[in-house]
């Protein structure tokens, strides 16, 4: 296993690969010339996927900023490996597109590391979706302050603040993947997409999304970067109750029409979730998909909903969410 990227998430991937039997997992520094700090470090670390390819790898996470996944992801696939990239997919719904026919023509098999699929919590929110009957409402919320996120490194540095690659619609990409999965992926969207100025970026800083899912459900999302403590809820409304998730507590909390409540609290650790995410990638057997993984498909379409509430957020008006 190959991983292209050695910052803060591709070192937690390979600590995280290093846990799985048999997995032999390789570091490819986007700059050749840490492989000797890699190495000093205890990882196994090669100049090139190139090199990854000839010392046995046929899967690949790409884990490079995200202005840079398409061409990375582009030449992964040509030489012949599977991908998990890193969240966003790409920069836009048309960027990413590229890189998933071009996966896809080459006969490669293309994920997205959208790794809220995996919280045990998630897992129990979505068994317990059906108790709560017919929905209406979904809110959801992720809020965070930036300038804490890497604390050794400075935040007006990293790819989050640049407005080409970066911005809480990128990064918090992860609320719009399974506001997709789960209630459906909206054929228009309404937005506010802002930057207020508090942080001194380029980069959008706050959005709101709203849209309407399956069955008439009323989905709306606040994202940003803005805010202490750092808050990650969903709510869901039913004709027979509340279903809460609180993704910060790894917890889920059910409230039914009587006035009884039933509470799941989750012990799993950071960790723990990216290490399923890995043996779900590792699991994947060709021709049958896998159970959780974000495909790339669903990577296209999350920056679809992007793109579109950028749009609406210009225009003033409800926009088509135009699927490339």
């Amino acid at each position: 296993m190959a991983v292209l990227g050695t910052g803060s998430i591709g070192t937690r991937h390979l600590s995280v690969l290093s846990q799985i039997p048999d997995v032999e997992a390789m570091a490819v520094p986007a700059h050749p010339y840490r492989v000797t700090e890699l190495t000093r470090a205890g990882f196994r670390a090669v100049a090139s996927l190139e090199e990854a390819v000839k010392r046995g790898a046929t899967r690949c996470i790409i884990a490079t900023d995200t202005g840079r996944h398409e061409s990375d992801g582009i030449e992964a696939s040509r030489l012949g490996l599977d991908l998990l990239v890193e969240k966003p997919l790409s920069t836009d719904a048309q960027s990413a597109k590229r890189l998933y026919s071009e996966t896809l023509s080459r006969g490669r098999k293309l994920y997205v590391a959208c790794l809220m699929r995996f919280p045990q919590s998630m897992t129990q929110f979505r068994q317990w979706l059906p108790e709560i009957g017919r929905l209406h409402t979904v809110r959801i919320e992720c809020q965070s302050h930036l300038p804490g996120w890497r604390p050794a490194r400075p935040y007006r540095d990293s790819y989050s603040a640049r407005a080409e690659e970066g911005g809480v619609l990128r990064d918090l990409i992860h609320e719009i993947d399974y506001a997709g999965w789960l209630f459906g992926w909206p054929d228009a969207v309404q937005a506010r997409v802002v930057n207020l100025g508090r942080l001194g970026i380029e980069a959008d800083e706050a959005a709101d999304l709203w849209w309407e899912g399956h069955d008439g459900v009323h989905v709306s999302i606040r994202l940003d970067y803005l805010s202490k403590p750092t808050r990650r809820i969903m709510a869901a409304y039913g004709s027979d109750g509340t279903l809460e998730w609180d993704g910060i507590r790894n917890a889920v909390t059910l409230r039914s029409e009587n006035g009884s409540s039933r509470e799941a609290d989750c012990r799993q650790t950071k960790d723990e979730v990216l290490l399923d995410q890995a043996r779900a990638f590792l699991a994947d057997v060709p021709g049958k998909g896998t159970s959780g993984l974000a495909t790339g498909w669903d990577g296209v379409r999350a920056l679809a909903v992007c793109d579109a509430a950028r749009i609406a957020s210009a225009s003033s008006r409800v926009e088509r969410v135009l699927y490339p």
